[in-house]
């Protein structure tokens, strides 16, 4: 390489690597590796272009330029009068000359100066015999042998850092050869093609450094083979590696829909089941057929340019307006999963940007975008097709008794496998409504582990990720489904009439990918019993609750590594409050405790709440609370106080919902504390309000349980809680006692009113609206305090739980979509769970606001009576 390149190389470089994208932490590590030891860069293609922009590179970041390059003459990119005398230079003698490439290495290499390498030639040799030709195109082998034999005898280190130069963010199509020119680089060499694609590409050009090898490790990795056996070896990881690399960044080839219809229906296995599923139903196979293949044409994605440029440009539109911009952690590991094996997102669901937002980020850092499982009652025109294009497969809600759509879903789910296709779904099925992750939906997730066990693929990650908006968009609509309105249905009219959102700014998007879990890990001893005995009744009850366990295990991970924003600590503080209302600084101090009693739990914090930590006013927080209508400042008799409006709260609980998980068991063990539970008793209390409540929270194991429960004691302890009733007026008791008081009010009006339940049964629509109407009245008597209790999830997950323990039954009746209730063998324990939850209720409410008074009478207030 050389150090000064020519007027018109230089201009060339300059202008079609001004926006080149490489990594600075990748660059720093490379010119670390240099000072400890010889570098040996190694490409994948022999290229002149490729070889003359990294020298440009090289010279603009700083890092050693390689003395040597098999292949190529850097001469031409000199300055002319260099140029000229290194030409001249040809007709007197030289030191090397004579000398060959595999010697030229070997000898730098010794003398510690870094080289570079290409793997392969571009050119074929017309003669000699098949290992001749063979050697002429892969020239890297023969040199890597070199390198191998001399670095045994050399006492300074040598790396090979393999290096790949392409234009990213391409979406790659099977069987398109105007493509080849467009998009593929390494697929046409051709020097002339390569800089007509990176002319017109500019913006998208890469710059990878894969994973480095220390030669001295390899080496003692590999000692028992021989040295033409180890070159080999190396070889070929070196290929892999770079080959990997333009994976992530390109993803498999986009196989058409037509072929994927093929590979879905081929194979004996496939006709024998659509015969034995025609026979059941009483059809012929013919019409089995078409129905099978019509199932397979609603539902399969058609990922094109055209249409994903559509969504992409509309989003970016959308996201510029609506969003102050992204913030990501965690993308590094799920890219080195993605060059070596299928991964399927499963984050959250929130809000309906939750379809673009991983697109957005996979196209950002130049990974392949996923595919998409969507509701089906997303295919609405226009979205429908550009959705499709993008990457989006159309599954219905349910589809348990078709026994055909289920055949074709498994299949088309394990030929995307098979293809190596990232896969993304929301595991909660539809989006959460009130702000905190839904029961998990196995559907998918069964697909998965089942097409994997057929052998679809070596090993599959499931990467749990977390969404967390600053603002969600959707806020009146949830408030209004929350509060009993139909589910607004998805279509052109409410897409138009959804523009209004792009007048708001809803903050920052915070996304965090958690640790990738293999699956093959997961299922470890399980997996060949489960795959050698599926149809064993048996093993299928096992495989279903490894499924459903794995199912809560995602949804904690999620929730392990969500971030807590200001919108939501503040709601926590705002909402616990009996009252409704705090004084500014009550909360300031109970965030500030909160806030500390996370930090200690290992909470990661959005960016604005670490402003409003710094400030100590929380004064950016509640000045925009404020502006948005979701919080009223009033003086109360000379105090400044902040209270929720009551037709906002629901809006409110959304946002205190996104991190109640957080708080779950310091609540529990608060709230037991304040009742005076007796330290040996608090264990069995603890588990039993997780035991109610758990259908509205994915919860740990006792053992994790137990452990985390004394480590929370000791924290309460440490700041001057105790047992048996001492800790009813300690601050950060009083700050976390309230947190789930809106479930215990939504479950103590479901068991009351579930225990008046005749003889007769009553439908499950019939039944809410009676809740709603009783928690009206009891809030009116000032039994309940708090609104958003009467939630229809909320009273939905206490039906379920109800039907669970077996105090109620359901019944679902043929040709009616709603289910019935009526009383279940255990009906007799109703007034006992009722009467646990209203004392409990209670006390901690009396305790609560004998605490506010105290605070009041300490801080010089005048004493507040409830409401």
């Amino acid at each position: 390489m050389v150090e000064t390149l020519g007027w018109v190389t230089g201009r060339l470089c300059r202008w079609l690597t001004a926006s080149v994208h490489l990594d600075r932490n990748e660059v720093e590590h490379v010119r670390e590796l240099a000072q400890t030891g010889t570098v040996v860069y190694v490409l994948r293609q022999r290229s002149l272009l490729d070889y003359l922009l990294i020298n440009w590179i090289m010279l603009r970041e700083g890092l050693p330029l390689a003395r040597f390059a098999n292949g190529v003459s850097s001469g031409w990119f000199a300055p002319f009068r260099k140029a000229f005398g290194r030409a001249f230079g040809r007709f007197r003698p030289s030191k090397a000359h004579g000398v060959s490439d595999r010697d030229a290495a070997g000898e730098l290499v010794e003398e510690g100066e870094p080289i570079l390498i290409f793997l392969r030639a571009r050119g074929r040799r017309l003669f000699g015999d098949a290992r001749e030709r063979l050697a002429a195109a892969r020239p890297g082998a023969d040199l890597l042998a070199e390198i191998v034999g001399r670095a045994r005898r050399l006492d300074r280190p040598v790396h090979l850092v393999p290096i790949s130069l392409f234009r990213g963010r391409v979406i790659r199509r099977q069987a398109s050869r105007i493509s080849a020119l467009a998009y593929s680089v390494h697929d046409a060499p051709n020097d002339l093609k390569k800089i007509v694609t990176y002319a017109f590409n500019r913006a998208d050009l890469l710059l990878t450094v894969g994973h480095v090898v220390d030669l001295e490790e390899f080496v003692s990795a590999n000692r028992p083979l021989g040295q033409a056996r180890l070159a080999r070896r190396l070889t070929h990881w070196l290929q892999r590696e770079l080959a990997q690399e333009e994976r992530a960044v390109w993803g498999p080839l986009i196989v058409p829909r037509e072929s994927i219809a093929e590979r879905v229906f081929e194979g004996p296995e496939v006709s024998a089941a659509v015969a034995e599923i025609a026979l059941e139903k009483g059809i012929s196979e013919r019409k089995a057929w078409r129905e099978a293949r019509r199932y397979f044409w609603e539902m399969a994605a058609n990922f094109n340019g055209l249409a994903f440029g559509i969504i992409e440009g509309a989003f970016h539109q959308v996201w510029k307006r609506a969003f102050s911009g992204v913030e990501i952690r965690g993308i590094d590991r799920v890219a080195d999963c993605v060059k070596k094996h299928p991964v399927v997102l499963v984050p959250c669901h929130r809000s309906h940007f939750d379809y673009m937002v991983l697109s957005y980020i996979f196209r950002e850092n130049f990974l392949s975008p996923p595919h998409i499982a969507a509701g089906i009652n997303l295919k609405f025109w226009p979205m429908g097709p550009l959705l499709r294009g993008s990457g989006a497969f159309f599954i219905r809600r349910t589809f348990e008794n078709n026994a055909l759509y289920k055949l074709v879903f498994h299949r088309y789910l394990a030929t995307m496998i098979r293809l190596g296709y990232t896969l993304e779904f929301f595991i909660e099925g539809g989006r959460s409504r009130t702000g905190k992750i839904l029961t998990p939906k196995l559907g998918m997730l069964g697909g998965l582990v089942r097409a994997f066990l057929q052998g679809a693929r070596r090993d599959l990650y499931l990467v749990p990720v977390s969404i967390h908006y600053g603002r969600i968009a959707e806020e009146s609509t949830y408030d209004a489904e929350l509060s009993g309105a139909a589910k607004q249905k998805e279509s052109f009219s409410a897409l138009l009439r959804a523009r209004s959102v792009l007048t708001q700014r809803h903050g920052t998007v915070y996304v965090t990918f958690a640790e990738p879990r293999s699956l093959r890990g997961l299922l470890g001893d399980r997996m060949e019993r489960f795959a050698q005995n599926e149809g064993d009744p048996e093993v299928e009850e096992e495989h279903r609750r490894f499924v459903q366990k794995l199912g809560f295990q995602i949804l904690r991970d999620v929730n392990e590594v969500a971030v807590v924003g200001a919108t939501s600590l503040s709601s926590t503080v705002l909402l616990s409050s009996p009252r409704g209302a705090r004084s500014h600084e009550e909360f300031g101090q109970f965030s500030k405790m909160l806030a500390e009693l996370l930090r200690w739990k290992g909470v990661t914090f959005t960016s604005s709440l670490e402003r409003n930590l710094a400030s100590g006013n929380f004064a950016e927080i509640t000045s925009f609370l404020t502006s948005a209508k979701l919080l009223d400042e009033v003086d109360q008799e000379g105090v400044r106080e902040l209270r929720v409006p009551q037709d906002k709260r629901k809006v409110l609980d959304f946002y205190k919902n996104n991190s109640i998980h957080f708080f779950l068991l310091p609540s529990l063990v608060a709230h037991a504390m304040s009742r005076g539970v007796p330290r040996r008793e608090l264990r069995e209390e603890i588990w039993w309000w997780l035991d109610l409540f758990r259908w509205e929270f994915p919860l740990p194991g006792r053992e994790e349980v137990a452990a985390e429960a004394g480590r929370l004691v000791e924290y309460l302890r440490a700041h001057g809680a105790g047992v048996n009733g001492s800790g009813a007026h300690v601050p950060l008791v009083h700050a976390l006692v309230g947190i789930l008081e809106n479930f215990r009010e939504g479950y103590w009006i479901t068991t009351r009113t579930a225990a008046q339940i005749g003889e007769e049964p009553v439908s499950r629509a019939k039944f809410i609206q009676r809740l709603r109407r009783y928690f009206d009245a009891a809030m009116l008597l000032g039994e309940v305090v708090k609104p958003e209790a009467a939630s229809d999830q909320t009273f939905a997950n206490a039906i379920s739980r109800l039907v669970e323990i077996g105090c109620l039954d359901k019944e679902i009746r043929r040709g009616e979509k709603d289910v019935w209730l009526r009383r279940g063998p255990a009906f007799d324990d109703l007034p006992d769970i009722s009467n646990r939850i209203g004392a409990a209720l209670v006390v901690a409410r009396e305790s609560s606001l004998q605490s506010e008074q105290q605070a009041a009478r300490l801080a010089g207030e005048p004493p507040r009576l409830s409401a």
